[in-house]
């Protein structure tokens, strides 16, 4: 176990924003590009352990399909695999109080804050020199200084998800302070130009999806695509009926 970093190095280049509103459906595109054996999913034991080389594909697919059966849009919202910021920058759990986001305050201010796990300071480290590991922004703007080396994913054509996600749910905690400015198509990023901006009209049908995903492992160099594609597939359309979307019959052959 590697575990000699003080600090969460900000500099790093190691780490992917991912850029969608609040159920924008990022969290899939996240979790599917943890399959690979180069980005670790975001969840601080799982993410340890894949450090120290005990934490599989074979593993990752046992957890979503064991995770995922418990998950209905309509059931008070989505839990999101019990995967998150949170639980891979500081800890599994998730104490039900309202300073637990502290930590991932400091982060996006650009300080140092004590609960930050060692996994994470690793991760952001120059000795981390094969594993990717990922953080969403919900907000529309994006400053230019937060994690100024990151790569970023963006998401576009975001509303008509956003909408339909939450009139499903029979009650949402937060559901109050929710308002047109969250439902953004297209979000501000300041003086950055993203890696990559994902569709999200791609969600519609799995040909569409599984060419962005593609496009996503060939940016980041990610060499397992031809044993993810399978499951990356089975994954969307338990996701999409979990979330009760209406899936496209008809494919569309590439990516537009």
């Amino acid at each position: 176990m590697t575990m000699a970093i003080t600090d969460f190095n900000f500099d790093t280049k190691n780490i992917i924003i991912f850029h969608y509103p609040r159920y924008g459906g990022g969290k899939f595109v996240q979790n599917c590009l943890g399959l690979s054996d180069n980005v670790v999913f975001q969840k601080q034991s799982f993410a340890q352990a894949q450090i120290d080389g005990t934490f599989s594909f074979e593993d990752k697919k046992e957890y979503i399909l064991k995770l995922i059966q418990k998950e209905d849009m309509t059931d008070k919202g989505w839990k999101d695999l019990d995967l998150g910021c949170h639980q891979l920058f500081v800890s599994d759990y998730i104490p039900f109080k309202s300073q637990t986001r502290n930590p991932m305050s400091y982060l996006f201010k650009g300080k140092q804050h004590s609960r930050i796990s060692d996994t994470v300071k690793f991760l952001s480290s120059d000795e981390n020199d094969k594993l990717l590991f990922s953080i969403t922004h919900h907000g529309s703007y994006l400053n230019r200084k937060m994690f100024p080396n990151a790569k970023i994913v963006t998401f576009k054509n975001n509303s008509k998800m956003t909408k339909h996600r939450f009139s499903l749910p029979d009650r949402i905690i937060d559901a109050g302070v929710i308002d047109e400015r969250h439902h953004w198509d297209e979000g501000n990023i300041d003086g950055r130009e993203p890696d990559f901006t994902w569709n999200s009209e791609w969600f519609d049908n799995v040909t569409t999806t599984v060419d962005g995903l593609n496009e996503l492992y060939k940016l980041f160099n990610l060499s397992d695509w031809q044993r993810v594609e399978p499951f990356i597939k089975e994954y969307y359309h338990i996701w999409c009926e979990k979330n009760h979307l209406k899936v496209l019959i008809d494919d569309v052959s590439s990516v537009k």
